[in-house]
């Protein structure tokens, strides 16, 4: 029997002083809400964590989410499955309240890996996921453009048969152009799991993922061996050298600890387990 963990993380990037005590908390909350969630599996767990901070107005993601250039709300979210390596992501969407519910039916679903735009939202109605008035994102705060930038929000959780899950959800970089899509549903750049070697997350500039494969190259880490924090702390230096970019990670190794790294000027995270 495996030991269960969950570590969630609420974006690197700059905070507001003001702010920082809020969202570690919000992030706290996440944690809390996913790890009473654990006995039902550790994609149970993470999906929990993941739904929860889609609620939570500090973070980028759901209700939270930055503004693209047009000064709407377009949402990207990632789910995978460490046991039979099964994933789902969805992107570009403006009327689903809980995008990482979404992913969850593209996974269950089972045909495709990635869903966009109206496809998406139409996917959604068919499987009885939630759809919102695009107007409930747009929030005072964000009009007046006080989004501090922090990124994606994430979880991955282990459970007591040794399987691991990740889930992501985001509302990607203020001021993107429409029609942008970052890492989070992408597997192997911005989430990747296997439950033989462990499961990663990412966050901060998407493109610096996906052109790094980031995550995929952290789980190969894993399977040479390489010790978990190492892995995450390599991951953060590399972004930076290779593309002089910012983020973090975190990820939870087959046996061990959960690990988080980061090069931004914070990342709140708490973990469990």
């Amino acid at each position: 029997m495996a030991r269960p963990a969950l570590i969630v993380h609420g974006g690197a990037g700059p905070v507001p002083d003001a702010e920082r005590k809020q969202r570690q908390a919000a992030v706290e909350r996440a944690r809390d809400v996913g790890w009473s969630a654990i006995g039902q599996g550790a994609l149970a767990a993470a999906v929990a964590a993941v739904r929860h901070m889609e609620d939570e107005p500090l973070l980028n993601a759901g209700i939270g989410a930055t503004l693209n250039s047009d000064g709407v709300v377009e949402l990207d979210a990632g789910v995978m499955e460490g046991a039979k390596l099964r994933a789902g992501g969805v992107a570009c969407l403006r009327d689903i309240r809980h995008p990482v519910d979404l992913a969850m039916a593209v996974m269950a679903d089972g045909r495709h890996v990635l869903l966009a735009a109206e496809g998406a939202s139409r996917f959604a109605r068919e499987h009885g996921v939630e759809v919102c008035d695009p107007s409930i994102f747009i929030t005072d705060r964000k009009r007046q453009e006080l989004m501090s930038g922090a990124d994606t929000v994430g979880a991955v959780a282990r459970d007591a048969d040794g399987h691991i899950a990740v889930a992501v959800s985001t509302g990607g970089i203020k001021g993107k152009l429409p029609g942008r899509i970052g890492d989070s549903p992408i597997p192997g750049a911005g989430l990747y799991v296997d439950d033989r070697f462990g499961g990663v997350c990412g966050t901060g500039l998407g493109e610096a993922f996906i052109r790094l494969g980031l995550a995929r190259l952290m789980i190969i880490e894993l399977e040479h061996g390489m010790d978990p924090a190492s892995v995450a702390r390599g991951a953060v230096d590399y972004l930076g050298s290779a593309l002089n970019a910012s983020g973090g990670v975190i990820l939870i190794p087959r046996e061990g600890a959960p690990q988080a790294a980061f090069n931004t000027p914070a990342m709140p995270w708490a973990m469990a387990g």
